[in-house]
């Protein structure tokens, strides 16, 4: 479904989303309740456990 949060003519901006990671709260391309983006923690290599989980 994606990120209702984008206009037409325009460029897709996450920052414009206001669903985020239930885990590491990073902000993503999904709407809450839609399935966060595979993504990692801030600073870390590894995947975030929260990739996949229903965003919040």
């Amino acid at each position: 479904m994606g990120c209702t949060h984008s206009h037409p003519g325009d460029r897709f901006d996450p920052g414009r989303c206001s669903a985020s990671c239930p885990v590491c709260g990073t902000y993503g391309s999904a709407n809450r309740g839609e399935p966060c983006a595979p993504h990692q923690r801030p600073g870390s290599r590894e995947r975030c456990p929260g990739s996949g989980r229903p965003a919040v």
